[in-house]
């Protein structure tokens, strides 16, 4: 049973574009749910017992948290004052990172042999985001590599140790000392690189270690990529968007984010997934990258902005200002490894059909489209902060926290599901050529705003449905015309610059958070499964087989019973406006089955719930998922916030009584000449995709449609 709506309003993630100190405001926001979820998980009785095994494994983290508190008191004696708001000075930060990376290395001493290792991987985590660290942990067991896990507080340790991963106390003070204070916040970073740093310096023998963030998963072993490639000193992933690009590996491409190919320009290194070999020039580099991050002089750049651990590092390789003119190849045989830091380190950027962010991976699809395997994602370029990257790594297959019952039963704990099909392309099409006769085209803008719409109403009606007949419900695929982005200038062509979209597309197949904000179904604990569940490999082959079809007919059928025809081979027959008592008579000879497919024209085919409080219920719980379904962002900056969500069409509730859904109709917004000059807005209102434009031009306005 879903949670009650309406308990709980949820805004649009905000974006931060790459500010270290949103970084920190997103790192308060994760430990905030966190506490939420505890908070409702202690009066269920469902919050783990710290250190409840019995391994040794348990023991030694017990043992690393009791280290962690006497470091915690260490840290604070090298703190002048002892409080964060005057910890502000190089000194101090310096002594609290030197500090906290030397106990975390000592801690891994006492768990492991370091020197005896051909590789290690290193990540990092706190509390707030213990889920995506135990995720982290497990993809890397399910490789066979060793790995350890630096906490940086207390209760991540007790979690680590209730789940038996192995993790060392890497904090320099309590969690609160760095939330609201970027100074703080840049030490953070300092110490994961002057961990890597101490790790380096005591185990020469090491040849490689790989750092990854926690928002990492691993599908296959590096080891070959790194050893077929003994030029590199330095390995780093990018935010490049074109596997295209990668692949002719020639200059001037114009392709943005994608300038780490010589003769290119804007290079955007990711620190979120690198590799250390155990040689001078990347060990000076990690030094290096401690001390800008530990100089109060050095946290913003020329420009003005907060110099996180990510720009630093960007910045580092870019010492001597010559990436601007485009990179240089250490060498004619080595064309795909690069000079870096003045000509003194050779780095090699990890390419995006190996080592993906999540719009190449989970948006473009396009390892899988090129029939390659990814070794690792890295959750980037995301929706919904926590719960889109969760939403995003289940879809694929690839959360592997979730209990086997997930896969193969609903909360009742039977197998029971129910699907639906998508015709929403088709739809869509009939509608361009409706409202866009004689060869013209419709908007791409517009074919999405109708898409979602469309979608948006199919799901209602599937999970009112499933919920009727006590059902998990599983999406189908889901489409989309335009892409995602926080600048609005992604409204010029509905597609995002640099990106590879293949042919035919638009439409292309997109995450489920395109469509909703999936936190909010998650907290209301909807029994919902994303697109592609029934095809994962963790679903029992005997539910995946197990289906019956219920086809949506035109019209109800004549007489109080469906045509004996209708059950012949498994199937029922359903029809618009059908009420929940009629719609559970028609599937109770097929109730058996373990996945019921509806199949035909599925928003608005269902008519009223027998019990008109679970209809108010219903209606609330959707009421509280529609107020996420829009389009963003049509503005930006801190200005014209009114003005930067366009929703999409809302569904009749359940208590209004039934009636067809039909084509909604996109009408000009009316704040279109009220959007300021403010970040460049009202320029927006003027580019071919935004509504502002497209319905206000004879040229591009869709005819008049009442059908």
């Amino acid at each position: 049973m879903a949670r009650g709506a309406g308990q709980k309003r949820f805004r649009p993630a905000p974006t931060c574009g790459g500010n270290g100190f949103c970084a920190g405001l997103g790192f308060f926001s994760g430990a905030l749910l966190a506490l939420v979820v505890a908070l409702w998980r202690q009066h269920t009785g469902e919050l783990p017992v710290f250190f409840s095994g019995g391994t040794q494994l348990n023991s030694t983290i017990a043992a690393a948290a009791a280290a962690a508190g006497q470091a915690a008191t260490a840290a604070a004696e090298l703190s002048v004052g002892g409080g964060a708001d005057q910890a502000s000075n190089v000194t101090d930060y310096t002594a609290l990172v030197m500090h906290a990376a030397k106990v975390a290395a000592d801690a891994i001493d006492r768990l492991m042999d370091v020197g005896s290792l051909p590789h290690l991987f290193l990540s990092y985590g706190n509390a707030a985001y213990f889920e995506f660290v135990h995720n982290w942990a497990l993809s890397v067991e399910q490789i066979g590599a060793p790995y350890v896990v630096g906490s940086f507080d207390d209760a991540m340790l007790g979690l680590c140790a209730n789940h038996s991963l192995t993790c060392v106390p890497a904090q320099f003070a309590t969690t609160s000392d760095f939330r609201g204070d970027f100074a703080a916040f840049r030490a953070m970073g300092a110490i994961k690189a002057q961990l890597v740093l101490e790790i380096l310096e005591r185990h020469p023998q090491l040849p490689l270690l790989v750092v990854s963030d926690s928002d990492t998963v691993w599908l296959r072993k590096p080891w070959a990529y790194f050893e077929q490639r003994p030029a590199a000193d330095f390995f780093i992933s990018t935010d490049c968007l074109s596997t295209e690009m990668e692949e002719a590996w020639t200059p001037k491409q114009g392709k943005p984010t994608c300038g780490h190919i010589p003769g290119n320009w804007f290079y955007a290194f990711n620190t979120g997934l690198f590799a250390v070999r155990n040689r001078p020039a990347p060990r000076k580099l990690m030094a290096s990258w401690v001390m800008m991050l530990t100089d109060p002089g050095k946290q913003h750049d020329k420009d003005g902005h907060g110099v996180d651990d990510q720009l630093a590092l960007n910045l580092l390789f870019d010492s001597d200002l010559s990436l601007n003119g485009g990179t240089e190849a250490i060498s004619e045989d080595e064309p795909r490894v690069i000079w870096v830091c003045s000509r003194t380190l050779s780095l090699q950027a990890l390419p995006v059909a190996l080592f993906p962010g999540g719009h190449v991976a989970f948006v473009q699809r396009a390892p899988w489209k090129l029939g390659v395997e990814p070794i690792v994602i890295h959750l980037t370029y995301q929706r919904w902060w926590n719960g889109g990257k969760r939403s995003r790594m289940r879809e694929f297959g690839l959360w592997h926290i979730e209990k086997p019952e997930y896969y193969s039963s609903a909360s009742g704990g039977t197998s029971r599901f129910l699907t639906y099909e998508n015709n929403v392309v088709p739809w869509v099409n009939a509608m361009a050529s409706r409202r866009y006769p004689n060869g013209r085209q419709m908007p791409l803008f517009y074919k999405m705003w109708l898409g979602m719409s469309y979608q948006l109403a199919a799901f209602r009606d599937a999970l009112a449905a499933a919920t009727m007949l006590g059902r998990a419900v599983v999406l189908p695929k889901l489409w989309c015309w335009c892409d995602y982005h926080e600048g609005p200038d992604i409204l010029r062509t509905c597609l995002k610059g640099g990106a590879d979209y293949a042919e035919g597309e638009p439409p292309f197949q997109c995450p489920m958070d395109f469509m909703l904000n999936v936190e909010i179904l998650d907290w209301q604990e909807v029994e919902y499964r994303n697109p592609g569940f029934l095809e994962l490999p963790q679903v029992p082959a005997a539910i995946r087989n197990s289906r019956v079809v219920v086809e949506i007919a035109g019209r109800q059928p004549d007489g109080l019973e469906p045509p004996a025809g209708s059950l012949v081979g498994r199937s029922a027959t359903a029809w618009p406006g059908i009420p929940q008592e009629q719609l559970e008579r028609v599937v109770k000879p097929v109730e058996t089955a373990a996945v019921l497919e509806l199949r035909g024209f599925v928003p608005g085919f269902l008519g009223d719930f027998t019990d008109q409080q679970q209809a108010a219920s219903f209606d609330l719980l959707w009421a509280t998922n529609e107020q996420e379904a829009r389009w963003c962002c049509a503005t930006w900056g801190p200005t014209d916030e009114e003005y930067r969500t366009i929703d999409y069409a809302r569904a009749r509730p359940f208590q209004d009584g039934w009636a067809p859904w039909t084509a909604p109709k996109l009408l000009v917004p009316a704040w279109c000449d009220k959007v300021s000059k403010e970040d460049g807005n009202h320029r927006f209102t003027k580019l071919a995709q935004h509504p502002c434009q497209f319905l206000r031009d004879p040229s591009t306005a869709p005819v008049d449609d009442d059908r």
